[in-house]
C-alpha cells in the first residue's frame, strides 16, 4: 500500500495553474484527487519508462564500442618493438640482400610487367591536378638553355657550359640521356646535358644498379595477405621522396584483386603516417586511415644518403627541432668534450607523441634500424633509384606486390616534373634538376666540421653504407 505521502506527491503533478492546465475544469488553486490505484500505476509507468531509457542508452554505448572496435584492429596483442644492436643485424640482412636481386635494365624475364623501351612507346605522365583543380603535375618534353635558371641552375654553371657542342656535351652521359628520351624528353639543349653528371659519377656514388632490400617477403605478402584488401604504401623520413615514389606506384601499377579502394591498393603513404617511426605503427594512424587494416598494407620504405640527407634537412627541417641556425648540420659542438670525444647535439621530433633522439644523424640510422628489424613485409628502397633507375626501380617493387600495369597499354610513365602534392611539400626539384643535384659530391658535404666527421664516423659506419649502397666519404678514411 502506498502512503498518504506518496498519494500526495503524485497528486501534486497533476496541479496546473490556468496558464497551462491541461484540464481546464480546475480552477486554480484547487488539486486533483488521485487515487492510489491510479498513481501506483503511474509510479509503475515511469519505472518502467526509465528501465527503458537505460537499456537504450547502455545498447548506444555498446554499439558505439563495436564501431570503434572495427574501425580500428586491436593493437593490444602485438609485441613492442625490441631493438637488436648493429652488428647483430647487419649480417642477416645483407645476405638477404644478395640473395634476391633486382630488376635491370638488361636483364629481362617473362615476369616483367612492362613493355620493353622503344622509340614509339615514350611515356610520362600527362596533367595532374588536386581536387582543387590546382595543377601539380605538368608534363616536360624539352629543356631549353633559357629555362635552366627556373630549374634551380645557378648563372655561372650555365655560362661555363654556353655554346658546348651537343657531341661534346653528351660524352659520359649517354645514359642519362637515354632516360631522358625514354621519358619522352627529346628536346634537350647541349647545355642542359653538360649540366648532367657523367654516369660513372652517378655509378661511383651509387653503383650500377637499384638496391632494394626486403625481397625476402614478397612471397609472403603475395600469399598470406587478404588480396581483396592488401595494399602497398610509401614511407620514408622527411626530406626522401616519398611524393615522387608514391606518384610512380600508383601511376604504373596496381594490385588487381584489391576490392577494398579505388587506388586498386596503391596507397598516398601508409595509414600509420609515412613518417612515423616503424615502432608507432600500432600506435599512431593517419587523419583518413581510421577504418584501414594495418596488418594488410606493405611499406614501401625510401632511404636516402644520409649526407646528402642532412643538407636537405638544413633547409626544410620539418618537424624536427635542433640548435642549426648558425652551422648545419651541427650534430655536435665546434669543442669537443674533455675526453677528446664529440659534443653532441640532441635532436626533437615533434612526433604525437614526440621522440628525442641523440642527434640528426642519430635520428636517420635509428628511423631506418626499426624499418630493418620489422618482422612483417616490407621493402626498403633508394632515393637515389627514383632519380636514376625509375624503371627498374619500380618494376621490382610492383613484381613484389604482384601488381599489374596500371594502364592497358603496358607502358612505364615517368614522372619528369616535381610532384608537388600538399601544402607540406617544399621542393620544386624536377628529374632533370634532380639528376644534376644527387649525380655530384659537390655540396654533399657542405657545412660539415671536425666534430661533425667524429659523430658521422661513429653512426654512419662503412656496413651501413655498404648495405645501402652510399659511397663512403674520402674524409673519413684519413679520420
Amino acid at each position: 500500500m502506498f502512503s498518504f505521502a506518496l498519494v500526495y506527491m503524485i497528486a501534486l503533478s497533476y496541479i496546473t495553474d490556468n496558464s497551462g492546465s491541461s484540464n481546464p475544469n480546475l480552477r486554480q488553486g484547487e488539486i486533483a484527487v488521485v487515487s492510489p490505484q491510479k498513481a501506483q500505476k503511474e509510479t509503475r509507468r515511469k519505472v518502467q519508462r526509465q528501465a527503458r531509457q537505460d537499456k537504450d542508452k547502455k545498447q548506444a554505448q555498446q554499439d558505439r564500442g563495436k564501431k570503434k572496435a572495427q574501425a580500428q584492429p586491436v593493437v593490444q596483442n602485438f609485441p613492442k618493438h625490441v631493438s637488436k644492436p648493429w652488428e647483430r643485424l647487419l649480417p642477416k640482412v645483407r645476405r638477404l640482400k644478395e640473395q634476391h636481386k633486382v630488376v635491370t635494365k638488361d636483364n629481362r624475364s617473362d615476369k616483367n610487367i612492362f613493355k620493353p623501351y622503344n622509340k614509339d612507346n615514350r611515356v610520362q605522365l600527362e596533367k595532374k591536378r588536386d581536387k582543387k583543380g590546382n595543377i601539380v603535375y605538368s608534363p616536360i618534353t624539352q629543356v631549353k638553355t633559357e629555362n635552366l635558371e627556373s630549374m634551380g641552375f645557378e648563372k655561372k654553371q650555365i655560362d661555363a657550359v654556353r655554346n658546348i657542342s651537343h657531341d661534346e656535351a653528351i660524352k659520359g652521359r649517354e645514359r642519362l640521356v637515354e632516360i631522358l628520351n625514354e621519358a619522352g624528353v627529346l628536346d634537350v639543349d647541349p647545355e642542359a646535358i653538360a649540366l648532367l653528371p657523367k654516369w660513372s659519377v652517378v655509378e661511383e656514388l651509387y653503383g650500377d644498379r637499384p638496391v632494394v632490400l626486403g625481397l625476402e617477403h614478397c612471397e609472403a605478402f603475395r600469399t598470406q595477405f587478404d588480396p581483396d584488401d592488401a595494399s602497398i604504401g610509401p614511407a620514408g623520413m622527411f626530406n626522401t621522396g616519398t611524393n615522387p615514389l608514391a606518384m610512380y606506384i600508383s601511376n604504373n601499377c596496381r594490385l588487381p584483386r584489391n576490392k577494398k579502394d579505388k587506388a586498386g591498393g596503391t596507397r598516398w603513404q601508409v595509414p600509420w603516417g609515412k613518417h612515423a617511426p616503424a615502432s608507432r605503427k600500432w600506435t599512431n594512424t593517419a587523419g583518413h586511415d581510421q577504418r584501414v587494416n594495418k596488418t594488410n598494407v606493405m611499406p614501401i620504405v625510401v632511404v636516402r644518403d644520409p649526407y646528402s640527407w642532412m643538407q636537405s634537412m638544413c633547409k626544410h627541417n620539418y618537424e624536427a627541432r635542433w640548435p642549426h641556425q648558425k652551422f648545419c648540420p651541427n650534430l655536435a659542438q665546434e669543442k669537443l668534450l674533455k675526453n677528446g670525444e664529440p659534443d653532441i647535439v640532441p635532436l626533437r621530433v615533434r612526433y604525437n607523441p614526440p621522440a628525442e633522439y641523440k642527434s640528426l644523424a642519430h635520428y636517420w640510422a635509428q628511423w631506418y634500424k626499426e624499418y630493418l628489424e620489422a618482422d612483417y613485409p616490407r621493402l626498403i628502397v633508394r632515393f637515389e633509384d627514383i632519380q636514376f633507375h625509375a624503371k627498374e626501380l619500380i618494376e621490382t617493387v610492383c613484381q613484389c606486390a604482384g601488381a599489374v600495369p596500371r594502364n592497358d597499354d603496358a607502358l612505364f610513365r615517368y614522372v619528369v616534373d616535381s610532384a608537388k602534392w600538399g601544402a607540406a611539400h617544399k621542393s620544386q626539384t624536377n628529374m632533370i634538376s634532380a639528376m644534376a643535384k644527387y649525380g655530384s659530391e659537390e655540396k654533399r658535404f657542405t657545412g660539415m666540421r671536425e666534430a661533425d666527421w667524429l659523430v658521422a664516423k661513429q653512426v654512419f659506419t662503412p656496413e651501413i653504407m655498404d648495405l645501402f649502397g652510399y659511397k663512403m666519404p674520402e674524409h673519413l678514411k684519413n679520420l
